[in-house]
């Protein structure tokens, strides 16, 4: 790449914050816009909201398009929600203006149910406008599913997927701090569990994207939730978690066919995560039964650290992007990923 890749950021919180740092270390990258809501962060350079050590030369600016039509970019990085109805609009006006996209809303990961149509408008748009709209992350991107899918490639064949991830939550925002509940009563958050805007996003996607990979063509999509509760105070930047309230979550997903469990996915986040209290060992793990079964566990920091992972598969995927067939991708339409070296 002769010129610089331009990127524009939208959703300056603090995942947007990670992956603006990220992108200031690789000088084949031009930051040349950043949009976020956030009164407090409108005007303000960039590179301050994000804690570099310098100014980067671009304000954070609202509405959107004081940006997008104004400013000329490769590609945008959309960080400001899970939810497919939120981030819809947002993408489609990055689309319209013919940018490609990334984005970390979970619920565009692998599109099921009412998500459908929309990410089918979404490709149409796409296609017509020459650009690629993907969904990426840790959870569902990586662990909770692109990893067993790259280690079915070593198989003659696969008869269940298992898949479990413990994860520390400690560092993240207010936004996911308010979507696991962290700090409310045990009932305010089973509420929000049923009602679905609590509790980890996604899951159930990762499980359709397996079943794909597979080639099993499920018949329904199970899904657990269960608030769990701190025994003592904890406290993160963002968050105060009292005794007696939720300090994270458990949440299990079955993908099922003619009654048998082909795919189990469970997640367990936890904020300030305490061995003696919580008796859980953050990391990653996978199995796959097949021939032969393959199994492998990530220790560590991929599950203590998921802000950092998350901002790189983000970044990590822009070249590939790039250069990929236009419309609404997922991430079994692209090359492996692989670390965004020099050009």
């Amino acid at each position: 790449m002769d010129e610089p890749v331009r990127v524009i950021q939208y959703g300056v919180g603090v995942m947007g914050s990670n992956i603006i740092q990220l992108l200031s270390e690789k000088p084949w990258v031009k930051i040349v816009g950043a949009i976020d809501i956030d009164p407090e962060k409108i005007g303000r350079d960039v590179g301050a909201v994000a804690d570099l050590e310098g100014e980067l030369g671009v304000k954070v600016t609202f509405p959107p398009e004081e940006v997008i039509g104004k400013v000329t970019a490769d590609v945008m990085l959309h960080a400001t929600t899970a939810f497919m109805d939120e981030a819809y609009g947002q993408i489609l006006r990055a689309v319209m203006g013919r940018m490609n996209v990334i984005t970390i809303a979970q619920e565009l990961f692998y599109p099921i149910g009412a998500n459908v149509q929309p990410a089918e408008r979404l490709d149409e748009q796409a296609k017509a406008c020459g650009v690629s709209v993907l969904a990426t992350g840790v959870n569902a991107g990586f662990a909770m599913d692109m990893l067993p899918v790259f280690m079915s490639g070593v198989c003659w064949e696969v008869e269940r997927v298992r898949v479990r991830r413990a994860v520390d939550f400690s560092h993240y925002g207010p936004g996911t701090m308010r979507q696991i509940g962290a700090g409310l009563l045990r009932a305010d958050v089973e509420k929000g569990m049923q009602e679905g805007t609590m509790g980890q996003i996604g899951l159930a996607e990762s499980a359709a994207m397996i079943a794909a990979c597979m080639g099993w063509d499920l018949d329904e999509i199970d899904q657990s939730k269960e608030p769990l509760v701190s025994r003592s105070q904890r406290e993160t930047p963002f968050v105060t978690i009292l005794p007696g309230t939720v300090c994270g979550f458990q949440q299990k997903v079955y993908g099922k066919k003619a009654g048998q469990t082909l795919v189990s996915i469970e997640m367990i986040g936890i904020v300030a995560p305490r061995p003696h209290e919580d008796d859980v060992d953050m990391g990653d793990y996978a199995m796959i039964e097949g021939k032969p079964n393959v199994e492998i566990m990530i220790p560590g920091q991929i599950a203590q650290r998921g802000r950092l992972a998350t901002a790189a598969s983000v970044v990590n995927l822009i070249p590939k992007v790039l250069i990929a067939p236009s419309g609404f991708l997922t991430m079994k339409d692209l090359p492996v990923p692989s670390l965004w070296a020099r050009p």
